[in-house]
C-alpha cells in the first residue's frame, strides 16, 4: 500500500530526545544567566547582600539614587551616545564589505582572507583594542606624531567612537555576512536584465532585502558595546561609560553592592532594550518585504 502523504499543515509533534538534548543547555542557561540576574535584582532592592555603608532591607532607595544621579544620567546619555554612533558607522561600512564578499563568493573566488581580517577584532578582548587606539591616536601615538591634532584623542569620545567602531565590526559583519549570502541572486538579475542600473538594483533591491538582518545586527551590536568594559577601562581618562560606574561603586569605599547592583540592572534593562528592538524591528522588516 502507498503510504497517505502527510498534510503540510499538520503540526509536528517535537520528539522526545529533542527535549532530552536541550536540557544541559537550559540548565547552564539557569545557572550562568537567570540566577545571578535575579541575585542582582535581588542585591538592588535591598533583599540581598549590602556595603558597608548601606541599610538591608526592601527599599526602591537604591535605584531612586542612581536615577538621580548626575553622574550616571551622564555616563548613561554619554554611553548611548558613543556607543549608537559608533554602530552606525560600523555598519556603513561594515554593508558596502559583506556585500563585496558575497559577490565575489558567488563568482568562485575565495574569500576565507577577507572573512578572517574583518573578524578578527571579535578574538581580542575589548582591553587589547583600547591599547591599539593608545598606540594609534593616544598622546605619543603614532598618527598623533604625524598629525597633531590627532594626539591624545583615545582618551576623548571620538576616539572612544573610534575604537567601538573596531570592537563592534565583527558583530555586524557576521550576521551580515551570512545574510548576504543568502540574498536571491535572480531578483537582482532580473531587474538589470530590465534595464535597472547597478546603483537602482543597489538601492530598491540589494538594500531593503538586507535591510531586516541590518536592524538585528545593529541592536545585538549596541547591546554588546553598551556593556563592553575592557575598551573603556582603558580608555577612561576623562570620559565616563555606565560600565566603570558599576565597577566603580564595586571598588568605592564600603564596597556598595546594592547600588552597584542597581546601575546594572539599569544597564542590562538598556543592553536588552536595544537587543529586543533590533528584533522586533527586524521581525516586523521581514513580514513586510515577505508580503
Amino acid at each position: 500500500m502507498t503510504p497517505r502523504p502527510r498534510a503540510t499543515g499538520a503540526a509536528v509533534s517535537t520528539p522526545r530526545w529533542a527535549w532530552l538534548a536541550a536540557v544541559p543547555g537550559a540548565a547552564f542557561l539557569l545557572a550562568f544567566a537567570v540566577y545571578p540576574i535575579g541575585v542582582l535584582v535581588q542585591n538592588s532592592l535591598g533583599l540581598g547582600r549590602t556595603g558597608l555603608h548601606e541599610q538591608p532591607g526592601s527599599t526602591s532607595a537604591y535605584y531612586r539614587a542612581v536615577l538621580s544621579s548626575e553622574t550616571v544620567r551622564s555616563s548613561a546619555l554619554t554611553s548611548i551616545g558613543v556607543c549608537v554612533t559608533a554602530v552606525l558607522i560600523t555598519v556603513v561600512l561594515a554593508v558596502p564589505l559583506v556585500l563585496h564578499a558575497a559577490a565575489r563568493s558567488a563568482a568562485g573566488h575565495d574569500t576565507a582572507r577577507l572573512d578572517a581580517l574583518f573578524t578578527l577584532p571579535v578574538a581580542l578582548p575589548g582591553t587589547i583594542i583600547g591599547f591599539f587606539a593608545i598606540v594609534l591616536i593616544g598622546n605619543t601615538g603614532l598618527l598623533g606624531l604625524w598629525f597633531a591634532p590627532l594626539r591624545g584623542v583615545s582618551y576623548t569620545v571620538p576616539g572612544l567612537v573610534a575604537a567601538y567602531v573596531y570592537f563592534s565590526l565583527p558583530r555586524v559583519v557576521g550576521p551580515l555576512r551570512g545574510a548576504a549570502e543568502a540574498l536571491d541572486p535572480a531578483v537582482p538579475e532580473a531587474a538589470r536584465s530590465l534595464g535597472a542600473g547597478r546603483v537602482r538594483v543597489l538601492a530598491t533591491i540589494t538594500l531593503p532585502l538586507l535591510t531586516p538582518a541590518v536592524v538585528a545586527a545593529t541592536g545585538t551590536a549596541l547591546a554588546i558595546a553598551l556593556g563592553g568594559y575592557g575598551t573603556i577601562a582603558v580608555l577612561s581618562q576623562g570620559v565616563r561609560l555606565l560600565p566603570l560606574e558599576v565597577v566603580d561603586q564595586l571598588s568605592a569605599a564600603g564596597f556598595n553592592v546594592a547600588t552597584a547592583s542597581a546601575t546594572g540592572v539599569v544597564l542590562a534593562v538598556l543592553a536588552c532594550a536595544f537587543l529586543l528592538l533590533g528584533r522586533a524591528l527586524s521581525a516586523l522588516l521581514t513580514r513586510r518585504i515577505a508580503r
